[in-house]
């Protein structure tokens, strides 16, 4: 099996740790596809300065504009680029870091099974890099002695959706099987958008078409903080990840993978957790009473909810 990296850059300022995750595999990429959005093509002209001709040298590396027309975009654009390439595909954001056995054991997992994608587990790392503490895996999850585990539709949504939990982490994490490239341009679940959470909603996505291989190795780390949007409470982007929630609830049991009761609960969840982080966000609260008619199940309650988050996207440029 072939394994093409995709990265959608745009910050400099991990370069060389980025460059370093990938130098050190023990089963190097065979492609590694880069489109820059950085402001006036930054990336690309410190990628190519001689502080890291070495490294670019030995790498198979295939450097490309990008469309600047915001990160997702450009996720789509990457795999636009990559055309199907290789069997295997991994989106690795500028920030993130990888281990040396990543590949390795992701394709060793892909080899023992048809799987539409492998999940390895990582650590949440402060600004310097430094991990600080896993992820909420759940128990059952996390005390099994098998290193791999296969998840079916059934346990992922249920392990996520109703209490609004993602343990499984972002892109970065994750090593995709070609034919699930498809499922990128359509973020939608029964005609609602799940954007804002676009990984979560990925996995969900994917493990409606084959199992997911869970590897319970932590084989990198999410850098949290720093310039991410996760830093950015306030933003357009942490706000649809909290709304994101009830948009996979509502979506998710529109298809048959989330129950009403479920659907409440989350909803019901959230209103709660809007309150607490964003009772000075009037854009947020707006939501507040549409996820408490939703949680005690009142007519027209989804509705109601389906169209003020798409309209939420669509003020905010999703």
């Amino acid at each position: 099996m072939h394994i093409t990296t995709l990265i959608p850059a745009y910050k400099t300022k991990y370069l060389q740790e980025l460059l370093a995750g990938l130098m050190t595999q023990t089963r190097k990429p065979d492609r590694i596809v880069i489109s820059d959005d950085s402001p006036g093509g930054e990336f690309t002209q410190q990628l190519l300065s001689p502080r890291y001709a070495n490294w670019v040298a030995t790498l198979p590396l295939e450097l490309h504009v990008g469309r600047r027309a915001g990160a997702y975009e450009n996720f789509k654009n990457l795999v636009r680029l990559w055309a199907g390439r290789s069997e295997l595909f991994h989106i690795l954001l500028d920030d993130d870091v990888i281990f040396p056995d990543f590949y390795a054991q992701h394709l060793q997992t892909h080899q023992m099974a048809e799987l539409s994608c492998s999940i390895s587990a990582r650590w949440n790392a402060n600004e310097r890099g430094q991990p600080i503490e896993g992820m909420p895996v759940p128990e059952a999850i996390a005390s099994s002695n098998s290193r791999i585990m296969s998840m079916g539709p059934k346990a992922m949504f249920s392990s996520t959706v109703p209490g609004s939990v993602n343990w499984l982490g972002e892109f970065s994490n994750c090593v995709i099987r070609a034919r699930c490239a498809e499922l990128l341009e359509q973020p939608v679940f029964g005609g609602v958008s799940y954007a804002g959470l676009w990984d979560l909603g990925f996995f969900l996505a994917a493990s409606l078409q084959a199992p997911i291989g869970y590897i319970q190795d932590r084989l990198g780390y999410f850098r949290a903080g720093g310039e991410g949007h996760s830093a950015q409470r306030n933003g357009p982007h942490m706000k649809a990840a909290y709304l994101g929630y009830v948009a996979l609830a509502v979506g998710g049991c529109r298809i048959g993978q989330v129950t009403p009761e479920q659907m409440r609960m989350c909803a019901t969840g959230m209103a709660g957790a809007l309150v607490k982080n964003y009772a000075d966000q009037p854009d947020v609260m707006a939501f507040v009473p549409l996820l408490l008619e939703l949680g005690q199940g009142s007519e027209g309650a989804e509705a109601a909810f389906v169209e003020a988050w798409h309209g939420f996207l669509q003020s905010h440029g999703f």
